[in-house]
């Protein structure tokens, strides 16, 4: 019996001594899983850690280069348009068609404009900034506009002049040639004339109406149709210094008003091989010596100016000023006119010689 009663409880304490070895065994085996689990878990945070780092410092990177793209893009957008400004005011000071090349330098600013607008949207995919979307608001409207007006340039100044072939066979042109009455080569014309002697100073001013063939040769050189007039000046033996101060002469009107004439100049340049010899010509001031004369320098003013309305023309000298009186004339007033003195020069001539030959006698 007492052996039966050890033998069962020596069973029952090595039951026991397995079970806890068991769980000591189930539970090392617990905290190692964890352990694992957990070193796998800090491991992954570590990279997404270093993976953001690297992203925001790319996006640092890309957001800078934005704004400088952005920032000179809004400067090349303001250099065009103040290329153009200048382009179009030197034009409008001129009265001549835009430089090409100041609107070639503003184009490029243009382009320039947009290429770095474009860059700069496309580092905005990465890294968005709401700085660079007012700067790229900015510059490309400015590049835009500027474009607008340099292609407008660009297309004026290649247009075909009005004496070229292709602008001739144009519907327009071909109608407004068709309407144009016949071109006069008389040598009297009616218009405009005056005539001044004054110390020992000659002025005589003629306008020549618009088919007149002094005035069609006269607006074949110009880029834009005017109203054409001829002032001649001669230095008869002035005791004064005889320079001309500038080529515009003032047109004084029956109101009391004073019209300046078009610079000659700048509407000559705008074809500067065909008007090499004549912008020679016409340099300011004008000096003449005794004897001298300057002829045919050009009084311009716009198509269908109304030469009636004009009672003077005032010419500018470096010592004073001098007013040429006229008015309109016929072809018939202004031939009489001209060859009068002519006639009597040449009947004082002949009695002159008469009487030497007397005298001789």
């Amino acid at each position: 019996m007492i052996s039966d009663s050890q033998h069962t409880q020596r069973s029952h304490r090595e039951s026991r001594g397995h079970r806890r070895h068991g769980g000591e065994s189930h539970r090392g085996s617990r905290r190692s899983g964890v352990r694992n689990r957990t070193d796998i878990s800090e491991e992954q945070d570590a990279e997404v850690a270093r993976r953001h780092a690297r992203q925001g410092h790319g996006g640092r990177e890309g957001g800078s280069k934005a704004k400088t793209a952005s920032a000179l893009c809004v400067m090349t957008a303001s250099l065009g348009l103040g290329l153009l400004a200048v382009t179009e005011l030197v034009a409008s000071a001129r009265h001549e068609a835009a430089n090409p090349f100041l609107n070639t330098f503003a184009g490029l600013a243009v382009l320039a404009s947009f290429g770095l607008g474009g860059y700069a949207m496309l580092l905005q995919l990465r890294s968005w900034s709401q700085r660079v979307r007012r700067r790229l608001q900015v510059g490309l409207t400015l590049a835009a506009l500027t474009l607008v007006m340099v292609v407008a340039n660009a297309l004026s100044s290649v247009r075909p002049a009005p004496d070229t072939p292709g602008a001739a066979a144009s519907p327009a042109v071909a109608a407004r040639a068709a309407a144009a009455p016949e071109e006069d080569t008389s040598l009297y014309k009616p218009g405009w004339y005056g005539e001044l002697q004054q110390d020992g100073v000659l002025l005589v001013v003629s306008s020549f109406p618009e088919n007149a063939a002094e005035s069609r040769r006269f607006n074949r050189r110009v880029a834009k149709p005017v109203s054409y007039a001829a002032c001649s000046v001669v230095n008869l033996g002035s005791p004064y210094p005889v320079e001309l101060r500038t080529l515009q002469v003032g047109l004084l009107l029956d109101s009391g008003e004073e019209v300046r004439s078009l610079a000659p100049r700048p509407l000559l340049q705008a074809k500067p091989d065909q008007n090499r010899a004549l912008l020679d010509r016409l340099t300011e001031p004008q000096t003449l010596a005794v004897g001298a004369m300057l002829p045919d320098l050009p009084v311009c003013q716009e198509p269908g100016f109304r030469w009636e309305l004009v009672r003077g023309v005032k010419l500018t000298f470096s010592t004073k000023s001098y007013v040429v009186p006229g008015r309109m004339l016929t072809a018939d007033e202004k031939r009489a006119l001209i060859e009068k003195p002519a006639a009597q020069a040449a009947a004082a001539g002949t009695n002159r010689s008469a009487e030497a030959w007397f005298k001789d006698l």
